[in-house]
């Protein structure tokens, strides 16, 4: 099998990696390195079979291990390998398709950060095998942000044209350019491309792929990205996202655009309570704090996709384009947060989540507000308030139905306390209107000690379902060299949602 599986990967570069399977039991394990996991790029996933895969570097003496962590019974054991011949990680995201599971990380080679891509053919095997690749970033280029995302366009329909395309791409240190790299049968991996250069970028490309569609958004500084009307005493050097797509897996790309445009009324806008029962408008237009957008290409998954109306809210919001009743099609969806502007000229930052139709090429984004209204009179399990710090905000959905979720961090200065929050739509993300909040003392009880300001969380891009239909989200959360596993509720039963004959 080994022999087989080195012939069909075309990177001559490539090695097998053998590496040592150990289970360890509970959810906790020690010694992971913090900042392998903090980030947009993904550490945990459900797969397609409903497993879950998760990447991470943990220290190992004078280097740092990466490491391949997989569980078949949602996290109650794990079975964790050390990929072997790695040392000196920085960064690791993953994700999976039909073929396995890929990891994009960062390595020191020779002073240098450089990008590589693992892949493991056998996910769930007892002592699986991992195939390394030598550094698919160009020579000269110090890669941080570490981004992947594999498609699966093939699922209900097997047979289909480059179905499990792959993206990968980082950042620069240096030139502040961002590379992509697209591998077009999931099993070769071509170095990485400059797709953008950009010097006032502040974070690497957020990558999606669904067959031959690639994105990539990022966030910069770049006057020429921020709202032309908002003083620059008010920017203060906050980023702005900006995104390109390329329609032919990236072999050409379009040129950056804003994601939401050059005047402040092209933003949502966000309700804030000054006094009890009392909520003025404010207009997201100030910004963001936070280093990365994370990126998601989906589309239904069954092959009578054109029957399929659980986005047909979707094609309501842009009525030219109906993506649920054209199988090749999809949504894209990007993850931010913008801060608001009042008199003062900045409060809070708040979720906003935009999506918008695959094709066609340039299709406009709609753009809705995920977070909590805001409140500056009070403080509970539904409301939030414009002093709270706010970071970490991710994007997950439910397949081949309408349930959608934002997750972010709280972290409230005045109180010492934090907790994580859940933004629900079951409407395919035209709304967000069921949040759900978890206290470091809800955490506890799934096993999650010590949420506080040092808390980093990742969760994955697809919620889970149990045979109830009850929903969950994956999340994995590391706090002073710890990292622990929990699966929150989020309060929707996905059952209530399906369109009758669908399961």
């Amino acid at each position: 099998m080994h022999s087989s599986l080195l012939r069909s990967i075309s990177l001559s570069a490539l090695a097998l990696v053998m590496a040592t399977g150990v289970a360890f039991g509970g959810s906790a394990l020690k010694n992971l390195s913090t900042d392998s996991i903090d980030g947009a790029g993904r550490n945990i996933m459900r797969t397609v079979d409903g497993g879950l895969v998760s990447t991470y570097a943990v220290a190992n003496g004078d280097h740092r291990d990466l490491i391949f962590s997989a569980s078949l019974d949602n996290g109650e054991s794990w079975n964790e390998t050390v990929v072997k011949g790695v040392g000196g990680v920085q960064q690791a995201a993953i994700d999976s398709n039909f073929q396995g599971s890929y990891i994009a990380f960062t390595e020191v080679e020779d002073g240098k950060t450089v990008g590589k891509i693992a892949f493991v053919s056998a996910p769930f095997a007892n002592k699986p095998d991992v195939l390394v690749s030598q550094a698919v970033t160009p020579a000269g280029v110090d890669a941080q942000d570490t981004f992947i995302q594999a498609s699966r366009k093939g699922w209900g329909n097997l047979s289909a044209e480059n179905r499990e395309t792959v993206v990968y791409g980082w950042q620069d240190k240096n030139s502040k350019s961002l590379y992509v790299g697209v591998s077009r049968d999931g099993h070769s991996f071509p170095m990485a491309r400059k797709v953008v250069e950009d010097v006032y970028a502040t974070s690497g490309p957020a990558v999606a792929i669904r067959g031959n569609y690639v994105i990539a958004t990022y966030q910069t500084t770049n006057p020429a990205f921020a709202p032309a009307d908002i003083p620059a005493s008010a920017l203060a050097g906050r980023s702005y996202p900006a995104w390109i797509e390329s329609m032919d897996g990236g072999q050409t790309w379009s040129t950056p655009k804003p994601l939401f445009g050059l005047k402040s009324a092209d933003y949502p806008m966000v309700k804030v309570e000054s006094e009890p029962g009392k909520y003025d408008n404010l207009r997201l237009a100030g910004g963001t704090t936070q280093p990365n957008s994370p990126t998601l290409n989906w589309g239904s998954t069954r092959q009578s996709e054109a029957a399929d109306d659980s986005d047909k809210t979707v094609a309501d919001a842009t009525p030219k384009v109906d993506p649920s009743r054209d199988p090749n099609n999809g949504i894209t969806f990007v993850q931010t947060s913008m801060v608001s502007l009042n008199a003062d000229g900045k409060i809070g930052e708040v979720s906003v989540v935009s999506f918008k139709p695959i094709k066609p090429a340039g299709s406009p984004w709609v753009h809705v507000v995920a977070n909590n209204k805001l409140s500056s009179q009070a403080h509970d399990v539904e409301t939030s308030i414009p002093t709270v710090s706010t970071s970490h905000f991710q994007y997950s959905a439910l397949i081949d139905t309408p349930i959608r979720a934002t997750a972010y961090k709280e972290f409230d200065k005045g109180t010492g306390s934090a907790r994580l929050v859940v933004a629900v739509s079951t409407d395919t993300g035209m709304n967000f209107t069921h949040h759900i909040s978890f206290t470091a003392e809800d955490l506890a009880k799934q096993g999650v000690d010590r949420f506080d300001d040092q808390a980093v969380f990742s969760s994955s891009q697809c919620l889970f379902e149990d045979r109830n239909g009850d929903v969950y989200l994956d999340v994995i959360v590391s706090q002073t060299g710890d990292t622990h596993y929990a699966r929150v509720p989020i309060g929707v039963n996905a059952s209530q949602f399906r369109a009758p004959g669908r399961s």
